[in-house]
């Protein structure tokens, strides 16, 4: 089931009728399932370019996960919070304006409010003084919070996002991380005649250099 599920991370159409098909079979009985084949099959929409169909898939993970219960969630969707599926509307919202210049702004706007609200929970600290509970998916979601920020010429709030992610690398073993925020690198250099992007550069390039 579990590589069933993370199966949807995929593009095209493929992925979304993997996606529905997935949610029909499988996840009726569970809301908590069900809630995270939606949220997949949103983020398959959402690459796919289907706005419509990435909310109504958004909207209605989001609803199914009010329903969860104490102890409702099956062990291995422990991390399937209202901030993660918070995060991944908001990269979805941010793939969907990468694609297209209609209503981008708006698309924009709500990325960023939903990511910063998202990241900022997850990248908090344990209140028993440890490191944040996810910090993986906080990293990899404030990537998606810089990118639409560059896409809006919002250069300083670009950078600090990526600062962000850069002081959750030392916790995060999955090189996806890592590589997300190599993907930020050439479109920071395309800015760099922005004295913050170009001063932040030397920063990131130490940061993502091998030991």
């Amino acid at each position: 089931m579990l590589s069933y599920v993370s199966a949807f991370a995929g593009h095209g159409p493929q992925a979304v009728r993997l996606a529905e098909a997935a949610a029909r079979e499988c996840g009726k009985g569970d809301p908590v399932l069900h809630a995270r084949l939606l949220g997949r099959e949103a983020t398959a929409a959402a690459a796919d370019g289907d706005l419509a169909r990435f909310r109504r898939r958004s909207e209605e993970a989001a609803s199914l996960l009010q329903r969860r219960g104490p102890g409702d969630a099956p062990s291995f969707l422990y991390y399937l919070t209202h901030e993660q599926l918070a995060a991944e509307a908001g990269q979805g919202l941010v793939v969907l304006a990468e694609r297209t210049t209609v209503n981008r702004s708006r698309l924009l706007a709500e990325a960023i409010e939903a990511l910063s609200g998202a990241v900022s929970v997850m990248a908090a600290p344990d209140p028993s003084g440890g490191g944040p509970a996810y910090p993986r998916s906080a990293l990899l979601h404030t990537t998606f919070l810089a990118r639409a920020h560059l896409l809006r010429g919002e250069l300083a709030e670009a950078v600090t996002a990526t600062q962000t992610a850069l002081g959750l690398l030392a916790q995060v073993q999955s090189p996806r991380g890592r590589n997300y925020l190599r993907g930020l690198r050439p479109a920071l250099a395309r800015r760099s005649r922005s004295p913050v992007v170009r001063e932040f550069l030397a920063e990131l390039d130490e940061a993502l250099s091998p030991v």
